[in-house]
C-alpha cells in the first residue's frame, strides 16, 4: 500500500512534521534518525531544515515504504538522506550516532521498551527523542473516523476474507495486552520512557485541525493504510460504492465551506535522558 499511502496520508501528516522538527529544535547541520519512516515524510521534512551539512537517516520495516522513499530522495538527488529496511528494536548506529531521533506514528506496537532503550544508545550528548501519537483520552468533536469504524463493522460480512480477519484478530490482541494498555494514559508513556532510562519527558497534547475536501477523499485517506486498506480491497464494487454513499450522507452536517474539517488529537513526547 505504499503509493497509496504517500499520496492519500503523507500531505496530511505534513504538518505533524514539521511540529516534531519544531519540538525538537532541529537545526542545520543536525543528524536525524526516523524510526517508523513510512515513504518519508518526516525524514524529507527533516532533510530541508538540516541541509546538505546534516543528515538523515529513515528506517522502518516496510520494505516497499522505505524502497519508495529511497526512490523519491534519489530523484530529488538529496545525498544527505537515506532509508534503510531495519528494525527500531536493534538499531545498526554506533552509540551518539543521532543529534534527535523522531517519530511520528512510527513506533514498534510491540518491544517499545526496548526501542527506546536503543534510542538513547544512539543519542548523542543533549540529543533528544520526540515522538508523536494519537491521543485516545480526548475523544474527537467531529468523529468522522468513528464513522469509518462504525460503518465497516456493521457492514462486515459474518464471514471475511482470511487476512482481514487476521488483523482484526491482531488490533484486538493488541488492544489487551499489556503493552497495548500502558499506552492508553499519558504517564503509562512516561513510565515506559523512564524505564528505558530516557528520565526527562514532556507530554505536549495539542488539536491539529486537517481539511480534506470532501468525503471521498477522506475515505481515500483512512483506507490508504492498516486493516481498513485491505477491508476494503475485498468488498465489492457494489459494496464500496454503497459504503461511499452512505458516509457522503451521514458526514453532511461536518462539511463546511473548506471541505470536511477533522480534528486530530495528538500527543507529543518531549525526551531527553
Amino acid at each position: 500500500m505504499a503509493r497509496t499511502y504517500d499520496e492519500h496520508v503523507t500531505p496530511y501528516h505534513a504538518p505533524i512534521a514539521r511540529r516534531l522538527l519544531e519540538l525538537a529544535h532541529v537545526e542545520e547541520g543536525d543528524r536525524i534518525l526516523d524510526i517508523g519512516c513510512g515513504t518519508g515524510i518526516v525524514a524529507f521534512e527533516a532533510a530541508d531544515v538540516v541541509g546538505e551539512t546534516g543528515v538523515v537517516v529513515g528506517i522502518d520495516l516496510a520494505k516497499r515504504a522505505v524502497q519508495l522513499a529511497a526512490d523519491k530522495a534519489a530523484a530529488a538527488r538529496l545525498r544527505h538522506v537515506r532509508f534503510e529496511v531495519m528494525d527500531s528494536r536493534a538499531l545498526r548506529f554506533p552509540s551518539g550516532s543521532f543529534d534527535a531521533v523522531l517519530s511520528g506514528f512510527g513506533h514498534p506496537l510491540f518491544g517499545r521498551r526496548r526501542c527506546f532503550e536503543e534510542v538513547r544508545r544512539v543519542i548523542g550528548p543533549g540529543g533528544c527523542l520526540v515522538l508523536c501519537t494519537w491521543n485516545p483520552s480526548k475523544a474527537p468533536s467531529k468523529a468522522a473516523s468513528s464513522l469509518v469504524r462504525e460503518m465497516l463493522e456493521r457492514r462486515r460480512p459474518a464471514f471475511v476474507a482470511s487476512d482481514v480477519a487476521r488483523l482484526i484478530e491482531a488490533r484486538k490482541v493488541l488492544a489487551s495486552s499489556e503493552e497495548g494498555k500502558e499506552t492508553q494514559s499519558a504517564d503509562s508513556w512516561v513510565r515506559l520512557f523512564r524505564r528505558a532510562g530516557l528520565s526527562s519527558v514532556e507530554t505536549i497534547e495539542e488539536t491539529h485541525w486537517a481539511t480534506f475536501r470532501g468525503p471521498d477523499e477522506y475515505l481515500a485517506y483512512s483506507f490508504a493504510w492498516g486493516d481498513n486498506e485491505r477491508e476494503l480491497r475485498h468488498m465489492t464494487a457494489e459494496s464500496r460504492e454503497s459504503f461511499r454513499r452512505e458516509f457522503r450522507e451521514r458526514v453532511i452536517p461536518m462539511i463546511t465551506d473548506e471541505g470536511l474539517v477533522v480534528d486530530w488529537n495528538l500527543r507529543y513526547f518531549l525526551v531527553r535522558e
